[in-house]
C-alpha cells in the first residue's frame, strides 16, 4: 500500500457574517500553527447478559468543533480580533480651558488625546498669563504633562491629533466564516478548509513586552449552520477538500 504523509502550509482568512451574509475574506497573515479539535459527549450502553458487562452500544450525543492558533501579524483588524474589540476612529478636536487645579512638583497628568499641537499652559488668572515652559514637560505624542515645580493653578488647552482606538473586550459574539487555502509540501496538492460559522473565545492574553517577535494565541468554536445539509458535501460545521491536480490538456 502506498504511503501517504502530509505536511501542510497555507493562508488563513476570516470573513465577517452580518445578518447571515458572509462578507469579503480578509487574510490573517502568517500563522505558524493552527489546530482543529473535534469532540463529542459519549454515552455508553453496557449489556448485562454475558456476565462480562461489555459495552455493546455507543451514542454520540453532542458534537463540538473548536480551533486554536497563533497570530503573528498584528495589523489593526487582527488587533481588534485578538482583543475582542472594535476599531474606533477618533477625529482631531480642539479643547480649551481644562482646569488642572493646583499641581505639585513631579506630578504627571494624562491629557485627553495624542499628538497634541498648539498647546497653551496658563496660570488661570484674568487675563491669563502663560506659564514658562521650564516649569513643566509636555510629551505631545503621548499627551502627558509633568510639572517640574509646584504651581497654584494650571489651565491647559491644545488640539488633538486623529488616532484610532482599539477597544478591549467589547465585541464578544461576532461571527466569522473561516477559510484555509493550503498546500501539501510533500505531494504539492492543494487543500481547502471552510468553517461556515465561527466565534472567537473571549479568553485571550496580550503581551506588551517582547524579547523576540510578538505572537498571540487565539481560540474559538465552530457553530453549526443549519442551512447546510448534515449528510451533504458541505456538512453542518464545514468541510475539508483535497483538490486534485487538474488534468493535463
Amino acid at each position: 500500500m502506498a504511503k501517504k504523509y502530509i505536511s501542510l502550509r497555507g493562508k488563513f482568512s476570516l470573513a465577517p457574517i452580518v445578518e447571515g451574509v458572509v462578507g469579503a475574506m480578509r487574510e490573517l497573515g502568517n500563522m505558524p500553527d493552527f489546530t482543529l479539535e473535534i469532540t463529542a459527549d459519549k454515552i455508553e450502553h453496557t449489556e448485562s447478559m454475558s456476565g462480562d458487562d461489555t459495552t455493546d452500544l455507543v451514542l454520540y450525543n453532542t458534537t463540538a468543533v473548536s480551533f486554536s492558533g497563533t497570530l503573528e501579524q498584528v495589523d489593526a483588524d487582527n488587533l481588534a480580533f485578538i482583543l475582542s474589540g472594535k476599531n474606533i476612529a477618533v477625529p482631531t478636536k480642539t479643547v480649551t480651558g481644562i482646569n488642572l487645579g493646583e499641581v505639585t512638583k513631579g506630578q504627571k497628568i494624562k491629557l485627553e488625546g495624542f499628538n497634541l499641537s498648539t498647546p497653551t499652559v496658563t496660570d488661570g488668572a484674568s487675563p491669563a498669563v502663560a506659564i514658562e515652559s521650564t516649569k513643566y514637560k509636555l510629551n505631545a505624542v503621548y499627551g502627558t504633562i509633568e510639572f517640574l515645580e509646584d504651581l497654584p493653578a494650571v489651565i491647559v488647552g491644545y488640539t488633538t491629533g486623529a488616532v484610532t482606538h482599539t477597544t478591549i473586550a467589547s465585541d464578544f459574539g461576532a461571527e466569522y466564516a473561516l477559510f484555509f487555502e493550503g498546500i501539501d509540501k510533500i505531494s504539492k496538492d492543494k487543500v481547502f478548509l471552510a468553517l461556515h460559522r465561527t466565534i472567537k473565545s473571549p479568553d485571550s492574553s496580550f503581551e506588551l513586552i517582547h524579547e523576540e517577535f510578538g505572537s498571540y494565541e487565539i481560540s474559538g468554536d465552530a457553530l453549526g449552520d443549519l442551512t447546510k445539509d448534515k449528510d451533504g458535501a458541505l456538512g453542518l460545521y464545514g468541510y475539508y477538500t483535497q483538490i486534485p491536480k487538474a488534468p493535463t490538456p
